[in-house]
């Protein structure tokens, strides 16, 4: 993949300029994290010093993107104001979007990919992180014994009572 590579999608009503392996957020679109999207509205595709325009759309073209996430965007509020009426409304409003991962470029025969991360083994992580915490307490439990730990504290003696039973 070389950098000067990229496409304009239509999604959402806006166009995003997008590249393969460009993580990109965009309104609400249905699907699961981990689904491919297919992106058919492509106006304009750059590959590699070959500028191909639509007219508005390329009929051949299409990006594929990974579905990375489903969130929510930072609450805005909205606000409505009649002057001399004692009138106010205040709402808050979360857009739900989606977090897409650009997996590939495609202009009729010619296709870019993005650029392959190598996927950490969850199995493999969570025996290291389970192996360093076994390490971690064994460590602590060979620098302070039990028995050493409870010499080391002074014993408190009892105060003595009078005849009264007061302490003094």
């Amino acid at each position: 993949m070389s950098a000067d590579v990229y496409a304009v999608i239509r999604t959402g009503g806006k166009q995003h300029r997008i590249s393969p392996g460009q993580r990109l957020r965009v309104e609400r679109l249905p699907g699961e994290v981990g689904d491919r999207i297919t992106f058919d509205d492509v106006l304009m595709v750059n590959g590699g010093g070959e500028v191909s325009v639509g007219s508005p759309v390329l009929d051949e073209a299409s990006v594929t993107a990974e579905v990375v996430g489903q969130t929510r965007a930072r609450k805005i509020n909205v606000f409505k104001y009649k002057a001399k009426t004692r009138y106010r409304r205040l709402r808050g409003h979360r857009q739900l979007q989606t977090d897409l991962r650009i997996a590939e470029i495609s202009l009729g025969e010619r296709t870019w990919f993005a650029p392959e991360r190598p996927a950490p083994v969850a199995e493999e992580a969570a025996a290291e992180s389970d192996e360093t915490a076994d390490v971690a307490a064994d460590e602590q439990a060979a620098e302070a014994p039990v028995g050493e730990q409870a010499a080391e504290a002074p014993a408190e003696e009892p105060e003595a009572e009078g005849e009264d039973g007061e302490k003094e």
